[in-house]
Parts: C-alpha cells; structure tokens; sequence
C-alpha cells in the first residue's frame, strides 16, 4: 500500500536550499515512536512550520499515522520538497499517536486549513466574567463531584426544557498582565441533557465529561458543540512586536501544548489559526547590540481585539512571560 504525501514548504524552502541533504534523495526506515514531525526535524529543521507543512498537503489525514518499517522518501523537484511515505507489506503496529491537531479530511477542507483536537479547542478565552444561562449547583446524589452518566442540579432563571442539551463549562484560571487581570480562561468539560426542571432548578445527567463537574460551573444552552475545531492557517505581517504575557500550565514557563497569551489580537491582524513565533531578546550591556533567539511558536485558537490565546506548538526552551512575538517575517 502507497500513499504519496505532495509537501509544498514555500517560504521555508530558503531556510534549508543550502544543505546537502536535499542534492539526492533520502530515505528513513520508520522505527517505532517516529512521527513525521521528528522526521521534518531530523532532515528539514523545519518542525517548526509542520502546521503550514501538512495543512498544504492534500492526500494525508493523519501526518503522525506512520508505522514501523515504513519508508519515508524526502526529495527535490523544482522548489518543491516532495515527501513520499511508502508503508510496509506487513500487518502495521501503530504507533502511538501524540494528543496534538490531528489534521483531518485534509482534501475536503479549504487549502491551509487544520483540525485541532477538542482538548486545545474547548479553551475559552473571555475578557470577562462569563454568566451562562446558570451554575451547577451540586450533585444529584452523594458526593461532591458528578462525572459521566451522574446527575447534577441545576439553578437556571432562562428555563430549561426536559430534554434539553446543555454545556458545562469550568473556569480554569484568570489572566494577567503585569498582575493586573484582563482576561478570563474557561474550558467546556461536559455535556449534559435536562430530564426535569422545576422552580428554577434543572435536573440533568452528564452525557459526556472530561473532568468532574464541581458546584459553581457555569451553564450554557447556546454553546457550539465540543468538537474538534478546523482553523485557517497563516502567517499574519505584524507593524509591531507583541510579547507573552502570561501562560497556563508549566511553572516557571511554558512548553508544548501549554496554552500561552500574547499582548496583540484583531487590531494586529491577528485571528484563528494564525502562527506566531516567539523569540527571547537580549542585549549586552552598555552596548546597542540586541539580539533575538527562536524560542518556538503558537497557534492562536482564539482573538480578542488586544490579546489573544494560543496553543504552544513547539518549545526551543521554556517560554516565559515577557518574550516577544512576530508574525511573518
């Protein structure tokens, strides 16, 4: 079984025309736990471009579904890197996939377009306190926390008929810059159906749940379902210079798959699925010399008009609050 991977880089052709590797063909033996973005690293260094890398392909739905003793064969032709992936006759052993975009039905979307799984797209990002129609206000039963096929009771002052599909969403943290809060993080953690509801207070089970639902979870009947979510990619032309300025998950700073917060947002030009690359400044002291170091790059899943959040996709070293952001450059 053949399955040819056409791979246009564009832009990124310049970054590595110069190296040797491309004057003749390659050839990778797939061992187990490759992905083809370890692959791109290995032979293109461009992994930090693998969303514009295979969003412009047009046969793959899975760039991480390789398998071992697969052949991966990287070529030239023209301007254009060719990646070709040439499975094994054998029973193939999958390899484990990582919990990234999973791009998806790629020939059925628009050119440059990627699906980012529900675990990065259920994020919300509001720059204020989101209401709902109403809040959880405890389990239906013993205990604290309701999880899948439980029941949790509802105060609702919208009304909420039997029957009705709801969403549960959980505030995750606040967010801040220079530790003044602007902004508020949420993720969509469980649906629900009513089964009753009377004198303001719903009764519904949990029909799906990433988490336990806790009292205070906010309630919405108007929320898009949790799925994954399919955003354009692009390089978006920036006047000005942005800079992080907060980030959930990591310690001291972020890495990949942490969601990170940057100072720009519509006004910039910037939207869902724009990238943006991250870079740490540095200057010598008493002198004018400032330098730049690639740190890594974000996806942004959501724009507001100043600020926007995105998903950390690739970490050089941890990323940390201050480091600046560019668009294309």
């Amino acid at each position: 079984m053949k399955k040819t991977l056409f791979v246009f880089i564009g832009l990124l052709f310049l970054l590595f025309a110069y190296t040797p590797l491309m004057a003749e063909e390659i050839v990778h033996t797939v061992k187990k736990g490759d992905t083809l973005w370890d692959i791109s690293s290995q032979y293109l260094e461009t992994p930090w471009k693998w969303p514009l890398v295979w969003a412009n392909n047009k046969d793959i739905t899975n760039p991480h579904l390789i398998y071992p003793n697969d052949k991966v064969i990287i070529s030239k032709q023209g301007d254009k890197v060719i990646i070709t992936v040439v499975h094994a006759q054998e029973e193939p052993v999958p390899i484990e996939e990582p919990e990234i975009y999973t791009p998806e039905e790629i020939a059925q979307e628009e050119e440059k377009s990627i699906v980012v799984s529900p675990k990065f797209s259920t994020f919300i990002y509001s720059p204020n306190i989101l209401k709902g129609s109403g809040s959880v206000l405890k389990k239906h039963g013993l205990g604290d926390m309701a999880c899948r096929n439980e029941m949790v009771l509802i105060k609702s002052l919208s009304g909420l008929s039997p029957n009705r599909g709801i969403t549960i969403v959980s505030k995750v943290s606040d967010v801040k810059k220079d530790n003044k809060i602007i902004g508020y993080l949420y993720k969509a953690v469980a649906i629900a159906k009513v089964e009753d509801f009377t004198a303001n207070i719903a009764k519904a089970t949990i029909t799906y749940s990433s988490q336990e639902i806790k009292p205070g979870d906010i309630v919405f009947d108007d929320l898009k379902p949790i799925e994954p979510m399919t955003v354009k990619i692009s390089e978006p032309a920036m006047e000005n210079i942005g800079h992080i300025i907060d980030f959930y998950g990591g310690i001291s700073g972020s890495s990949d798959l942490d969601i990170a917060f940057a100072d720009v947002g519509k006004s910039n030009g910037i939207q869902e699925g724009s990238l943006l690359s991250i870079y740490e400044e540095t200057s010598v002291e008493g002198e004018e010399a400032v330098f730049r170091d690639y740190r890594g790059m974000i996806l942004v899943l959501q724009s507001l008009d100043t600020t926007c959040m995105g998903l950390i996709i690739e970490s050089k070293a941890p990323i940390k609050r201050g480091f600046i952001v560019v668009g294309s450059q």
